[in-house]
C-alpha cells in the first residue's frame, strides 16, 4: 500500500513542480540552446574550474560520483544554464557573488541545496534545473 502512495506522490511532484516553477522552465529554455559543455561523473571524482574562461552553461551528470564545478572565477556575460543530473552521487557547485541563481529542481531522495550569496542587484544570472534521485545538489 506504501510504495503505489509514493508513485502517487513523486508524479504529482513532477507534475506541480513545473506549474510552480514555469517561469524558470521558459527561460531555462531560452538560454539554453546547444553548445553546452558537458561534464560528466561515472564511478569517479570530476574537478572542473573555470577561472578565466567564457561560461555560457553546462550538463553536469554524476551517477554514483561527483562533479565539483567552480565557477568563481568565470566571465558569466548575462545569463548562464547549468542541468545537473545527480544519480546516487553528488554535485557541487560554486558561483561567484556577483550573480543572482535560480533553481528549478526535481528530487527524488535527494536534494538541492543553495547556500549561494544572490542578491537581487546582480544582473548576472545562473538557471540551475537540477534532479536528483538519491544524490544531492549544492550550490554555494
Amino acid at each position: 500500500m506504501i510504495i503505489p502512495l509514493i508513485f502517487v506522490a513523486i508524479g504529482l511532484s513532477m507534475i506541480f513542480n513545473e506549474a510552480i516553477k514555469g517561469k524558470i522552465s521558459k527561460k531555462i529554455k531560452e538560454v539554453s540552446a546547444d553548445g553546452l559543455e558537458n561534464i560528466t561523473a561515472t564511478f569517479a571524482g570530476q574537478n572542473v574550474n573555470k577561472d578565466k574562461e567564457d561560461f555560457k552553461g553546462a550538463n553536469l551528470d554524476a551517477v554514483f560520483g561527483g562533479v565539483k564545478l567552480d565557477l568563481r572565477g568565470a566571465n558569466i556575460d548575462k545569463e548562464a544554464v547549468i542541468k545537473a543530473s545527480s544519480i546516487f552521487g553528488g554535485i557541487e557547485i560554486f558561483v561567484p557573488t556577483n550573480v543572482n541563481v535560480k533553481v528549478k529542481a526535481t528530487p527524488i531522495f535527494g536534494g538541492v541545496s543553495d547556500k549561494s550569496l544572490s542578491n537581487k542587484e546582480n544582473e548576472k544570472t545562473i538557471y540551475v534545473d537540477a534532479f536528483c534521485m538519491f544524490g544531492g545538489v549544492d550550490i554555494k
